[in-house]
Order: C-alpha cells, then sequence, then structure tokens
C-alpha cells in the first residue's frame, strides 16, 4: 500500500482554488504527466467520470477516474483503476486570506508498479508536491480579469 500527502497554501480564495482544481480540462496545466483529461459532464459533481491519457515512469496510462465524493469548495475524491487500484482526495480550506490544498493519494500498486513500490511512492510524491506548486504558481500569477 502507497499512502503519502501533500500541500500547499495558494494566496486565492477558495471557490477560485475549488474551481480550477475541479475543472478536468486545466489539469494538463497543471499536471506534467496528464496529457488530456475530459468529464463525461459539466459541472463535474458525484458520479462523474473522468476519461484521462497520462505518461508515468515512461508508459502510456488511459484511465477512467469516478467522483466519489463532491462537495463544493471542501472536497473531492476520485477514484481510479488503471494503472492499479487508488484513491485521490483534495482537501480544502481557508488559511487567512488564501486557501490550503492537500491532495492524499492512496493506492495498492500491482505488477510492473509493484516491483518499485518504494521507488514509486517517493517519485509519486515528490510529482504531487510539485504540481500543487504548480497550480500555486499559476493562480496566483492570474489577475483578477483572468478568473473565470
Amino acid at each position: 500500500m502507497v499512502k503519502f500527502e501533500a500541500a500547499v497554501e495558494i494566496n486565492r480564495p477558495i471557490d477560485e482554488v475549488f474551481a480550477y482544481l475541479d475543472d478536468p480540462t486545466k489539469t494538463p496545466e497543471w499536471n506534467s504527466i496528464v496529457e488530456e483529461s475530459r468529464p463525461s459532464e459539466t459541472p463535474v459533481r458525484r458520479g462523474t467520470k473522468i476519461s484521462s491519457r497520462a505518461r508515468f515512469l515512461g508508459r502510456k496510462i488511459e484511465s477512467t477516474f469516478e467522483v466519489v465524493e463532491h462537495v463544493p469548495n471542501k472536497t473531492f475524491v476520485q477514484k481510479a483503476d488503471k494503472p492499479f487500484p487508488f484513491t485521490l482526495t483534495i482537501l480544502f480550506e481557508a488559511a487567512g486570506k488564501g486557501t490550503r490544498v492537500k491532495q492524499v493519494f492512496e493506492g495498492e500498486p500491482g505488477g510492473f508498479f509493484k516491483l518499485g513500490e518504494p521507488i514509486l511512492a517517493r517519485i509519486a510524491k515528490k510529482q504531487s508536491q510539485a504540481q500543487l506548486d504548480t497550480v500555486k504558481e499559476l493562480l496566483e500569477a492570474r489577475t483578477p480579469a483572468e478568473v473565470s
């Protein structure tokens, strides 16, 4: 079992941060391994399926995430079975004038990924933190007119 957390504080309002991270079409902007991400419906809600195409450790990965929990400006939880069963939880809370975002990953690597589980965990945690840092950078660089 692989479990890790990554967190960041973003100097933007919680509704703006949630809206950005809740839009699967924006994922390739901040997640360097995701090439494309498409929701089955908008707005995203519990039960929405998100098709994703990514590259991780040199492997092409096509997967479908299911949104299993969705509470605007609080949390969303996605589950996937590829490349192995995992759950990704993102929590949002007010932090002064900004937002604290915490990402929790829990997975059960198998096959190719099981062989390198300790290395996989370190790489994935480092990538998760880098992705959240990218979200921070992108959102804090926006001017009010750019907020959608």
